[in-house]
């Protein structure tokens, strides 16, 4: 089940090799990419950015969210911990001006539906101070976990 398959009413995965410079930038201004980990934190190019991407791909898979405008407005990343695992650990994120819009809650719907009877473990970590990020999971029947400065949500698809 590749990513790139993910659809919901207002946003369609694609590659995100085909994000602009512009639209990158916006992915990884400070404040969308606040909460985090640090090597989102260190990216101040285009290059970098890419870079980093294609880092991570390496090890997740990666793909752009766009609007129904067409515009690169958000990243997913699934990553798989461990070979041969139903865990996919999750991170998503969305430029400012998407804020506020629903699309974090269509996103994790998309997902839930696209995941649905496969068994998969979806499972993200939330820093604490980041409570839009907690309620979107909460809301979407995740189960919370503290480790540490984080909080772990995790959801099962029936299978």
């Amino acid at each position: 089940m590749s990513l790139l398959s993910l659809t919901t009413k207002r946003l369609k995965a694609a590659p995100w090799q085909d994000l602009t410079a512009a639209e990158l930038a916006g992915l990884f201004a400070p404040k969308v990419v606040q909460w985090l980990p640090d090597g989102f934190l260190a990216q101040g190019s285009d290059q970098s950015r890419r870079e980093f991407l294609a880092a991570v791909s390496q090890q997740a898979e990666v793909a752009a969210l766009r609007s129904t405008a067409d515009e690169g407005i958000g990243l997913i990343i699934l990553s798989i911990p461990k070979a041969g695992s139903s865990i996919r650990n999750l991170g998503y994120l969305f430029t400012e001006a998407a804020w506020g819009q629903g699309l974090a809650s269509e996103l994790i719907g998309g997902l839930q539906a696209h995941f649905g009877g496969s068994g998969v473990t979806l499972s993200g970590g939330v820093m604490q101070e980041n409570a839009a990020s907690a309620r979107v999971l909460e809301k979407a029947g995740f189960t919370p976990s503290a480790e540490g400065d984080e909080i772990i949500y995790s959801w099962t698809a029936g299978g």
